[in-house]
């Protein structure tokens, strides 16, 4: 089926590429999102080009009658015949398929992660623009600076001033508290390991936390204090709440900091 399909397929354009590389990117994607990466108030622009790098066996889409409900979206993803077309488009970039290959079966859970991600991105590019680099642990796992630890996204922003970095971590109520706790801990030894400064001969970056609802914000403002025990006092850890309005408009001057003493 598979051969039959690729005798059949057509060449692939510049924006058809670029999609598959998002769904690399992030894992999985939506219409919409993938429609705000292009800068698109036509979502019928990207959906045209989502059903033929389907129907041509390059993506897959996850959806049951209960995403209407709930007000869930289609979420795309890619499979392995599209990673290897991405990988023969894209020289420059390592692809790697075996990672996408349980995409098909992976949680609800971990869909809405991705997609969460995804969508911090678009509110970073649009307020941004080209002055953002910004790469998800699929890009980030060749360096061996990431061998042991790899941060969900590293933020790269080169404004008018100083080139400033960040990691940034999108942090799920779903899950036990304690994970979001031990996912902290893990930055902080990352921080203290030394690992980063060595590979890159650069300060190590600020970490940005968001948190997809309000109550997990204040619980980890609550317990700062136990968050940041035994950390750096250079390490700045800023924490927010999934908002279209309110992911660091200024990345400058997150607030929020979560600080070596409880916050009032």
């Amino acid at each position: 089926m598979d051969k039959l399909i690729s005798k059949h397929r057509k060449k692939l354009n510049t924006e058809q590429i670029e999609v598959l590389g998002l769904l690399y990117k992030f894992r999985f994607g939506s219409n919409d999102l993938i429609a705000r990466h292009f800068g698109k108030k036509d979502r019928s622009f990207v959906f045209k080009r989502l059903k033929i790098l389907q129907e041509q066996g390059l993506i897959g889409k996850r959806f049951d009658s209960s995403y209407r409900i709930q007000g869930k979206p289609v979420a795309y993803y890619l499979l392995p015949a599209g990673a290897r077309a991405l990988q023969e488009h894209r020289t420059d970039t390592v692809v790697n398929i075996k990672a996408i290959y349980k995409d098909k079966t992976v949680s609800e859970e971990f869909i809405e992660y991705c997609l969460s991600i995804f969508g911090i991105y678009t509110q970073l590019k649009t307020r941004y623009g080209d002055s953002l680099c910004f790469f998800t642990k699929n890009q980030l796992t060749k360096y061996d600076y990431f061998s042991d630890f790899t941060p969900s996204v590293y933020i790269r922003l080169n404004t008018n001033g100083p080139e400033k970095d960040y990691f940034l971590e999108y942090l799920q109520s779903s899950k036990p508290f304690l994970t979001s706790m031990r996912r902290i801990k893990q930055y902080i030894d990352y921080s203290d390991g030394g690992e980063w400064e060595a590979g890159t001969n650069s300060e190590f970056p600020e970490v940005l936390l968001v948190c997809d609802k309000l109550a997990l914000q204040n619980r980890l403002l609550k317990k700062s204090a136990t968050v940041r025990a035994g950390a750096d006092d250079d390490l700045k850890i800023y924490v927010t709440v999934k908002d279209d309005k309110a992911i660091w408009f200024d990345l400058a001057e997150p607030d929020s900091e979560l600080s070596a003493s409880p916050i009032s």
